[in-house]
């Protein structure tokens, strides 16, 4: 490695604190409306004005204002009439949109904080404090972080399979396997209109959610939910297409030989298995390539969860040994690995 100078290390550090205020900052801004204020103000508001439609204190929204400024969240005028800069309408105020990330800040600051606050009491101990155990509230915040990539996958990347959109149209069973609170299963369900989907997943308050949304989208008919652990599950044979969308990572290492079986069986005989997850780092060079930061800081935010993200050579071992066949993967948003295989 290049040598590294003290102000250059100080510089970096300097860096992820800004990272770590900024972070706050959306989430303000995001739990008093003041980034879906400013979508809908066409002409900017002044902080006075913004302050006034959402009855809040006008000095510190001024100052949140001039934050935004220098953080490039907003833009200002001559006027003092604020805006969101450049996109940061779909990335905080379009809610449901595709490239939505507000939920992740909230979710950083409201569970993920409060868990990492806890990690020198877990490092000392071992002990394990899961997704599960989180409760009500977690598994509906931690959901929404990727409701707007359940539209990619449903729209852009399900269809990109071979065949797979035939498939879709003509009435495909879809089997979610750890389908928390249903976004996914919803998002296919209402994308092709002939399909039939089962959701399953171990946390019941993921599985209470998901009855609740998929009642409220009006497709109880074609979408059902099990409360049911992967490595248990009964269906043999049904299911044209099984889908693991951010779940690999979660499944317990003992028992992922066991669910990737289960996915195996569940699926026809011509039916095609869909992974969407991160890959961890296999040696000290992928380390320090930015290409895998999402991954390890996934390994880090969720390791007291119990959480292990694999990597290639972990996945297309679990996957072969499975019986499973035709394995292809690509990135997707430089980010996740999305993986296909079929039914050996």
């Amino acid at each position: 490695m290049a040598e590294i100078s003290p102000e250059q290390q100080i510089a970096k550090m300097w860096q992820h604190i800004r990272g770590y205020h900024v972070v706050h900052f959306v989430n303000i801004g995001g739990k008093l409306a003041l980034f879906d204020e400013l979508k809908d103000a066409a002409d900017g508001l002044t902080a006075a004005a913004l302050a006034e439609a959402l009855d809040l204190h006008p000095p510190y929204v001024d100052v949140w204002c001039k934050t935004g400024v220098h953080y490039e969240l907003l833009e200002v005028d001559a006027q003092g009439r604020y805006r969101l800069a450049p996109h940061i309408d779909l990335i905080l105020a379009d809610r449901g949109g595709p490239r939505y990330l507000r939920p992740y800040f909230s979710a950083s600051v409201d569970h993920l904080g409060p868990d990492m606050q806890r990690y020198p009491e877990f490092f000392r101990s071992g002990e394990t404090y899961t997704y599960q155990e989180h409760g009500e509230a977690f598994s509906r915040d931690i959901s929404e972080i990727t409701a707007g990539l359940h539209v990619v996958v449903a729209r852009r990347l399900l269809p990109s399979i071979p065949g797979m959109k035939d498939r879709l149209d003509a009435g495909a069973a879809v089997l979610d396997m750890g389908c928390g609170a249903g976004g996914l299963l919803i998002r296919i369900a209402q994308a092709y209109p002939e399909v039939r989907c089962v959701g399953v997943d171990v946390d019941v308050h993921g599985i209470t959610i998901a009855r609740d949304n998929v009642a409220l989208a009006g497709l109880d008919v074609r979408v059902q939910v099990e409360h049911l652990d992967g490595g248990e599950i009964h269906h043999a044979g049904e299911f044209d297409l099984v889908t693991l969308f951010e779940v690999l990572h979660e499944v317990p290492p003992p028992v992922r030989a066991q669910v990737l079986a289960n996915c195996h069986k569940a699926l026809k005989d011509d039916g095609v298995l869909f992974i969407l997850d991160e890959t961890y780092p296999s040696d000290a060079e992928e380390l320090r390539d930015p290409a895998f930061t999402f991954a390890v800081q996934t390994g880090f935010n969720e390791l007291i969860w119990g959480n292990v993200v694999p990597t290639r050579e972990e996945q297309e071992t679990l996957l072969a040994e499975a019986g499973f066949v035709d394995l292809q993967r690509m990135s997707v948003g430089e980010i996740f690995t999305m993986i296909t295989a079929r039914k050996g």
